[in-house]
């Protein structure tokens, strides 16, 4: 029973996230995610005491499940490659509905102090990830002794840099060009 319960609480979450990258997640009502899972809204209610409790909880999932994802393909690899495939991973070459959802939970984390705090731990999440990268890459000598957090908060900065102009209009060209920067900003300064 305990395992159907869950089933349907991460169903519940998942059909979340498919509609906020679809819609947005201000666009999105209880209405229309009861009707795309085929529930009725007391399940949801049954799992969330509020909207509000469910948004959070489906972006946090998503979000812990997109750097879960890069850790993965990130394991056994050189801090080289992985800031290479990092910055792959990161960069979008043509429109993407994932940079719509980050960009819809940036705008609400502006004026909402739950949304804040999720988007800024998940912003730690990330920087965190590449300070051990880069930490790993100056305990192997593959990079310069330096200050690893100064060091990712710069990259972290030209990476969202990046992202926003290409989310506007992404292309192939315009990603290469980013991408070439990024790994010009490694060279300089690992």
């Amino acid at each position: 029973m305990k395992k159907k319960t869950e089933e349907l609480r991460v169903r519940i979450l998942d059909g979340a996230v498919a509609l906020f990258i679809e819609k947005g997640i201000e666009k999105v009502t209880t209405r229309e995610l009861t009707e795309h899972l085929g529930l009725s809204r007391s399940h949801i209610y049954h799992y969330f005491k509020d909207w509000q409790s469910l948004c959070l909880a489906a972006l946090e999932r998503f979000m812990q499940q997109e750097l879960d994802d890069l850790a993965e393909s990130l394991a056994g690899r050189e801090p080289h490659e992985k800031l290479s495939v990092l910055i792959k991973y990161y960069l979008p070459e043509g429109p993407d509905a994932v940079w719509q959802l980050y960009d819809s939970l940036w705008r609400l984390a502006s004026h909402d102090a739950a949304y804040a705090e999720l988007a800024e731990r998940n912003m730690n999440c990330w920087m965190e990830m590449i300070a051990d990268i880069i930490r790993e890459g100056v305990g192997l000598k593959a990079f310069r002794a330096l200050d690893a957090e100064r060091v990712t908060r710069q990259f972290v900065a030209m990476l969202n840099g990046y992202s926003e102009n290409l989310i506007i209009h992404p292309s192939p060209e315009k990603c290469q060009l980013a991408s070439d920067d990024l790994h010009d900003f490694i060279r300089q300064m690992l």
